[in-house]
C-alpha cells in the first residue's frame, strides 16, 4: 500500500459516465456520504428553483402582498390603521415589534401581542371614515401629523408629512385588490403542477394588477428557461430588472443575512444573482464578467453578504475588475465577519498559500490560516474541516496532533469531503490512531474514489487486487487504476502494467466494459 498523499485529485467532467458505471459495478454496498445536490432546472450553469412549497397561505405570497403595500403604491399613511386586513397587520408586526402609535398599532397589555388601535381604524371599504361615529380620516391624519412634530428621531425617516386623504384612498384601493386577488397563488400552483403556460399568464396578471416582485422574478425564470414560452434571455433580463430596479427602502427591503440559513434570499438578491450568472456564463447573451461583477455588487448592496466573497474572487482572478489583492482581502474580511463561511475558508487558503492562483502580496501565515480554517470548521464547512485536519496531521503551524486530526478527518469525511475520506481510510488501513479495519478502509476509499479522488482510486485498486477488506477483483482493480492514471497519478501508472499482466481474458473483457464510456442519449 502506498503512503497516502494529502492532495486533491480533480478529474475532467468527461469521466463522469465512467465513474458512474464503475461505481455500480463494484460489489460492496457502501453508504454514500457525498453531498447529493438536487436536480434543478439548469441552463448553462444557471440554477432555477421555485421558492414556494405549499398552499395559498405560503409566506412567499404573504410577503409579496406586504411589499405591494409597503413601497410601490401606497405612502406610509397606508399603515395608519389596518381595518380588518391581516396582511397589513402582519407587515406592521414585522417592522414594529414593540408597537407604534403613529402607525395605528399598539401592544395589548393583557396578551402582549401587537394589535390595531381602535381609535385609528379605517376600512378600505370606507377610507373616508365612518360618519355615524363622528370620526373621519382627515381629522385622524391631522392628529397624527401633530404627533410627528414631537416624535423622537427614530421616526424621522418616515415621510408622514406627505400623507393626505388621497393617499389613504389610493392605499385603500390597492389594499382591497390585494386582499381579493388570487392570481399569485394560482400562478405558483400552476408552476408547481408543471402547467407553465398557465403559470406565465397568472404571473403576468399578478404583475399587471399589483406589481408583485415575486411575479416578475418568476417571469424572468420562465423566459430564461423557455417554460411556457420560447426561451428569451432579453425578456428574462427585462423581468429581472423590474425586480432589482424597483423602489428600494434600505431599512425594510434590505436582506438580513443569517449565516445559519445562507440560502434564505429575498426577491431582489435572487434577481441580482441570477443576472450575474447569466452574464458570467453567457446564457443566451454575450459573456460579460464586468456586468456580472456589477450585479454581485448590487446583491451585496441588497444585504447578501456572500456576494462580497464573489467580488473578492473576481479581484483575485482579475475576472471583471482589475486584480486587487488588498480589496479582495478587505471584502473577504467583511464577509467573514458577517458570517459567510466561504470567506473564512478562502482567507485560510490565501494565508496558507493553497489558493489555486496564489496572488502576490499575501504572506504565508500558518497560524492565521489555521485560525480561519477552524472558524469555518465550527460553522460546518467540510473543506475547511479537512484543511484544519491536514495542518494538525502534518504539524503545519502547530505541533503535529494526529489524534485531533483523525477526529476532524472523520467529521469532514461524513460531510462528503473526498480528500478526508481518503485520509481517514488510510488511518484505518494502517491501524494508526484508530484500530485497523480493512473493511472500513476499503469502504472509505471506494466512497472517495466515486468522487474522482485520484489517491483513493489507486488505494482502492491496490486493495481490490490483493483482496484486502473484501473479495479480490482484478478487473475492477484494473479499471480504478486506469482512471487514477488518467488523472495523473504516477504510482497508478507504475502499477497498471503489473495488474494487467494478471488479468484473465474474462477479466480483461470486463475491465474494458467498465472503462467503455456509456453511449450518448439521443
Amino acid at each position: 500500500m502506498h503512503s497516502f498523499k494529502l492532495k486533491r485529485g480533480i478529474a475532467a467532467p468527461g469521466w463522469l459516465a465512467l465513474m458512474l458505471a464503475l461505481a455500480h459495478a463494484t460489489p460492496w454496498a457502501v453508504p454514500d456520504t457525498t453531498n447529493k445536490a438536487e436536480a434543478p432546472n439548469t441552463l448553462e450553469g444557471v440554477k432555477v428553483k421555485a421558492r414556494r412549497n405549499g398552499g395559498a397561505t405560503e409566506s412567499t405570497v404573504i410577503a409579496a402582498h406586504s411589499k405591494v403595500l409597503s413601497h410601490r403604491y401606497a405612502s406610509t399613511c397606508a399603515f395608519l390603521a389596518g381595518g380588518q386586513d391581516e396582511v397589513t397587520l402582519a407587515y406592521m408586526r414585522g417592522l414594529y415589534a414593540d408597537g407604534d402609535p403613529l402607525l395605528g398599532v399598539e401592544v395589548d397589555e393583557e396578551t402582549g401581542k401587537l394589535v390595531e388601535r381602535k381609535d385609528q381604524r379605517f376600512s378600505d371599504l370606507s377610507p373616508g371614515g365612518d360618519a355615524s361615529s363622528g370620526t373621519d380620516n382627515d381629522r385622524m391624519i391631522d392628529q397624527m401629523l401633530k404627533q410627528v412634530d414631537i416624535a423622537n428621531d427614530s421616526f424621522n425617516r418616515v415621510p408622514y408629512t406627505n400623507c393626505t386623504l388621497a393617499d389613504v384612498n389610493l392605499a385603500a384601493g390597492h389594499n382591497y385588490i390585494a386582499r381579493k386577488d388570487k392570481s399569485l397563488t394560482q400562478a405558483f400552483d400552476a408552476y408547481e403542477g408543471g402547467n407553465y403556460a398557465e403559470a406565465l399568464a397568472r404571473f403576468e396578471e399578478s404583475w399587471k394588477k399589483l406589481g408583485y416582485e415575486d411575479a416578475a422574478l418568476m417571469l424572468g425564470r420562465l423566459h430564461l428557461l423557455g417554460l411556457g414560452t420560447p426561451a428569451s434571455t432579453p425578456k428574462a433580463v427585462r423581468w429581472l430588472r423590474e425586480v432589482v430596479d424597483a423602489r428600494y427602502d434600505p431599512v425594510t427591503d434590505r436582506l438580513r443575512f443569517d449565516p445559519r440559513k445562507p440560502e434564505a434570499l429575498n426577491t431582489r438578491v435572487e434577481a441580482a444573482l441570477l443576472l450575474a450568472r447569466i452574464h458570467l456564463t453567457g446564457a443566451g447573451t454575450k459573456r460579460d464578467a464586468a456586468e456580472a461583477y456589477k450585479w454581485w455588487r448590487k446583491a451585496l448592496d441588497f444585504g447578501y453578504e456572500p456576494a462580497g466573497t464573489l467580488l473578492a474572487q473576481a479581484h483575485l482572478t482579475g475576472v471583471g475588475p482589475q486584480p486587487d489583492i488588498q480589496r479582495a482581502l478587505s471584502l473577504l474580511q467583511t464577509a467573514g465577519e458577517a458570517g459567510d463561511v466561504n470567506a473564512l475558508y478562502l482567507l485560510g487558503q490565501l494565508y496558507h498559500h493553497q489558493w489555486p492562483r496564489q496572488p502576490e502580496g499575501v504572506p504565508l501565515d500558518l497560524k492565521r490560516a489555521g485560525a480561519y480554517y477552524l472558524a469555518a470548521t465550527k460553522a460546518g464547512h467540510a473543506d475547511a474541516t479537512y484543511a484544519a485536519a491536514r495542518m494538525l496531521d502534518l504539524g503545519e503551524g502547530v505541533p503535529a496532533a494526529p489524534e485531533r486530526a483523525v477526529v476532524l478527518y472523520k467529521d469532514a469525511a461524513l460531510k462528503g469531503n473526498a480528500d478526508a475520506q481518503n485520509a481517514l481510510a488510510t488511518y484505518f488501513y494502517r491501524g494508526e490512531v484508530v484500530e485497523q479495519n480493512l473493511d472500513t478502509a476499503r469502504q472509505f476509499f471506494q466512497t472517495a474514489a466515486k468522487q474522482m479522488q485520484a489517491d483513493a482510486m489507486f488505494n482502492l485498486a491496490v486493495m481490490l487486487a490483493h483482496g484486502q477488506g473484501g473479495a479480490r477483483d482484478l478487473a475492477t482493480a484494473y479499471a480504478w487504476c486506469s482512471l487514477s492514471k488518467r488523472l495523473g497519478h504516477q504510482q497508478a501508472a507504475t502499477a497498471l502494467p503489473a495488474i494487467e499482466a494478471r488479468l484473465s481474458p474474462e477479466d480483461k473483457a470486463r475491465a474494458d466494459t467498465l472503462l467503455k464510456p456509456a453511449p450518448k442519449k439521443s
